[in-house]
């Protein structure tokens, strides 16, 4: 092997490096596009969206538990179902479209009854800061509150 021969294969050696492009040159910008496309993109965007799926599960129990509460000093499921509103007010939503309050049939406001509601929230499926919010689904939480058996009134 000669030396300019050699020299041509160095760089800074006698001029630049020389070689051939393959046909697999390229792909690897290519598949590290897409690998961050199709794999990264997804799990960050679900990420993203998981603490808004815990703090909505968190208020309808919140909302469940006060509505519960104050059905039963108020002896009235309205103002049950207005203390659920407050709550889901006092977290930016709106509770005539995000809020859903049912009572238990079986629910008993008398001495010593139990009262069962269940508060459903709409949490959105996707909510990706700065761009907004996609499709919906309900969470739904419930809770059981006894009247007390000494309270005052009828």
């Amino acid at each position: 092997m000669t030396s300019a021969r050699w020299a041509r294969g160095v760089p800074g050696v006698g001029g630049a490096a020389h070689r051939c492009l393959s046909a697999a040159d390229g792909y690897v910008s290519l598949e590290l596009v897409l690998g961050l496309a199709l794999l990264v993109l997804p799990i960050a965007l679900i990420v993203l969206t998981l603490p808004t799926w815990l703090a909505r599960q968190n208020l309808a129990r919140l909302a469940a538990q006060q509505a519960a509460r104050t059905g039963v000093i108020a002896d009235s499921p309205e103002q049950g179902a207005a203390a659920a509103g407050t709550v889901v007010a006092d977290a930016g939503l709106d509770p005539a479209r995000d809020l859903r309050v049912a009572w238990d049939p079986a629910s008993s406001f008398a001495r010593g009854g139990l009262v069962k509601v269940n508060v459903t929230v709409e949490s959105p499926a996707i909510d990706i800061p700065f761009l907004g919010r996609f499709g919906s689904f309900p969470l739904t939480a419930s809770f059981s509150e006894r009247v007390d058996l000494y309270r005052s009134g009828p």
